[in-house]
C-alpha cells in the first residue's frame, strides 16, 4: 500500500513490512502544520501484512535517519527478536492444578493446539490456544510484546472461563532473556475457591524458552493471607513440524 498526499511539500521516508516479508521504503509528502502525522499513523497501523510474514525486523539504518522520533521509538528490536522461537504452530500438553483439577490430581490434556503469529508489523505476538481438557472445551487468546519505552515485556490474556482479562508485565530489562517472568494481579471469580471471590490475586507467568522447537509456560498465584506460589497451570509446547 502506497499513501499519496497530493499537496506540494517536502517528503519524509519510512520503512514498512510488506506482504513478501521484506522491508520497503514508503515516501510521504510532508504537509504544513504537522498534518503528516495522520499519514504516518495510518502507515504504521494499517500496513497490510499477513501474520505469517509479519516478523520482527532489524531497525533499518536508513529509516532511522528519516522517521519521526516517536515512530523510531516503536520499531521492533532485539527484545522482539528474542520472542521469535515462540511463533508458529504448537502441540500443547497442559496440566491444570486448580478449578478443573487439584495439586494431587491435575486435569491434563494433549488435545490442545496453539498458533502464534506476529501482528502490528512485528510488534506483538498473537497467541490462539484451543482444544479440550477435563471434558470441557478450552480457549485462550494472548498478546505478548515488548514496550521499548518501559523496557519490559507485557502480556495480556483472555479466556473462555474468566470474564475479566489477565494483565502482566516483566521487570525492566537491559538485555533479552530466555526465561521471562511476568507479574500482575486479577480479581478472582472463585478459581481459588468461594472464600476468594472478589479478592485481588497476585499472579506470575513464567515463560521458559528451551529452544526453537520447545518451551514451557507456568502460571502461579499467591492466595491472600495464605499459600504463596501456588502452581495453577503448566504447559509444554512442542513445535508441529511441516
Amino acid at each position: 500500500m502506497h499513501l499519496h498526499l497530493p499537496i506540494p511539500c517536502s517528503s519524509i521516508v519510512m520503512m514498512r513490512l510488506g506482504e513478501d516479508g521484506a522491508m520497503h521504503t514508503v515516501k510521504f509528502r510532508r504537509m504544513p502544520g504537522g498534518a503528516w502525522l495522520a499519514a504516518v499513523v495510518a502507515a504504521v497501523c494499517l500496513t497490510p501484512a499477513s501474520p505469517s510474514t509479519a516478523q520482527p525486523a532489524e531497525t533499518p539504518a536508513i529509516a532511522s535517519q528519516t522517521l519521526p522520533p516517536f515512530v523510531q521509538r516503536g520499531i521492533p528490536n532485539e527484545f522482539h527478536e528474542a520472542l521469535r522461537p515462540l511463533e508458529g504452530n504448537w502441540r500443547v500438553t497442559k496440566q491444570i492444578f486448580i478449578a478443573l483439577g487439584t495439586a494431587e490430581n491435575p486435569a491434563t490434556s494433549d488435545e490442545i493446539t496453539a498458533t502464534r503469529t506476529w501482528i502490528a508489523g512485528g510488534r506483538h505476538l498473537l497467541d490462539i490456544t484451543q482444544g479440550d481438557i477435563g471434558g470441557k472445551s478450552y480457549y485462550r487468546m494472548g498478546v505478548l510484546g515488548f514496550s521499548n519505552i518501559d523496557r519490559r515485556y507485557e502480556f495480556a490474556t483472555f479466556d473462555a472461563m474468566n470474564s475479566n482479562s489477565m494483565l502482566y508485565s516483566s521487570d525492566p530489562l537491559d538485555r533479552p532473556v530466555r526465561v521471562i517472568v511476568l507479574s500482575g494481579t486479577f480479581t478472582d471469580q472463585g478459581l481459588l475457591g468461594e472464600p476468594f471471590v472478589g479478592k485481588t490475586i497476585p499472579m506470575r507467568t513464567i515463560i521458559r524458552i528451551d529452544g526453537p522447537d520447545r518451551h514451557e509456560i507456568e502460571l502461579r498465584f499467591d492466595a491472600p493471607g495464605g499459600q504463596r506460589d501456588i502452581l495453577v497451570d503448566r504447559t509444554v509446547y512442542t513445535r508441529i513440524q511441516g
